[in-house]
């Protein structure tokens, strides 16, 4: 059970950045145009960022998270904020979901680190101050994972995570609350409800550590956000409410304060059921690939493996042999498996 929950959640991330990658930045009314029944199975991208993307290959979200499990098997599960920069400059070498599909924040980012530029911390919290974007908690799931149920860890992992690239309050605050979401999920008793309570906590514990440290950032606080949007989707009525309350009240953008409460507020109306969150995060419009991979991972390892139809996952193995993500999901599985909790 242990291993397909754990696998789940890579799969299942796996899935929601590749799903998600067929509509990825186009609106809610251009997905109704192109698919008038629904976007509900791999079809020729209307992304115009992913144009000509063979369905089932994933981004930059979980190619991304690739890089970082690679790093952390190199270093026998060892994890920290010089791993976490070695990983990011790895990552910036790849000629498809680095330099194709990365936010503008991290490729920023990585040209001040192959040039060997050392920011101090007065620079860096100018620098990072307003950069609240979500390309910490595209990553984070890994972190969860990496933590054994342990939410304490599963912070410290992701704010190491976050170091190079998204070191502010909103955005560790962010990914925060998807790593705490993944590592409650993997519990055996977990719940929807008990994912999204340590998603809070996460989002809240880490923020206050960031201000603590002077890395604080503008904007509303991402754990009140997620209650806010869960208590929204929860109230949801139909599918077509569920999307309208994403649209104009929740937001699905690449902000950390929109689309990690979007996460939330789709699995609260959806009540967990992974398929049924994937199609919809993915239908919504906006950041369709991070926000449907989030989502998977989260469900993905709170249902196990089995929740993934097969030829969903051949389709992803088959498409990602570039990124050896087989053989990555099942090496890191093992390293997982082989920490005491």
């Amino acid at each position: 059970m242990q291993r397909a929950k754990i696998e789940g959640a890579l799969y299942g991330a796996a899935y929601g950045d590749s799903f998600g990658a067929i509509t990825e930045f186009r609106s809610r009314d251009d997905i109704l145009q192109a698919f008038p029944e629904g976007y509900t199975d791999y079809t020729e991208s209307i992304s115009l960022i992913t144009k000509g993307i063979v369905p089932g290959t994933v981004t930059d979200d979980f190619g991304s998270s690739c890089y970082f499990m690679k790093a952390i098997l190199k270093h026998d599960g060892h994890f920290d904020r010089d791993i976490a920069v070695e990983a990011v400059l790895d990552w910036s070498k790849d000629e498809v979901v680095f330099a194709k599909y990365a936010g503008q924040n991290t490729k920023s980012a990585m040209e001040r680190l192959k040039q060997g530029n050392i920011i101090d911390e007065g620079l860096r919290a100018r620098h990072f101050g307003r950069q609240n974007t979500n390309g910490g908690a595209m990553k984070a799931a890994p972190m969860g994972l990496l933590a054994r149920e342990d939410h304490q860890l599963a912070i410290r992992f992701t704010k190491d995570l976050c170091w190079p690239t998204h070191y502010n309050g909103a955005a560790v605050s962010g990914a925060c609350a998807i790593a705490c979401a993944v590592c409650e999920a993997q519990k055996e008793g977990a719940t929807v409800g008990s994912i999204i309570e340590q998603a809070i906590a996460g989002a809240r514990q880490s923020r206050i550590q960031l201000d603590e440290e002077g890395f604080g950032a503008f904007g509303p606080y991402v754990d009140r956000r997620i209650g806010l949007a869960v208590d929204l989707g929860r109230q949801a009525k139909t599918e077509e409410e569920v999307y309208r309350l994403l649209e104009e009240m929740i937001g699905t953008g690449i902000s950390v304060q929109e689309s990690v409460p979007a996460v939330f507020a789709i699995m609260a109306a959806q009540k967990g059921d992974l398929e049924a969150s994937i199609r919809c995060a993915a239908n919504a419009g906006g950041d369709t690939d991070t926000i449907s991979s989030m989502t998977g991972a989260i469900l993905g390892g709170l249902h196990g493996a089995e929740a993934i139809r097969p030829e969903v996952i051949d389709r992803i193995q088959s498409c990602n042999q570039f990124l050896q993500l087989k053989e990555t999901v099942e090496q890191y599985t093992n390293l997982i498996l082989s920490k005491e909790r």
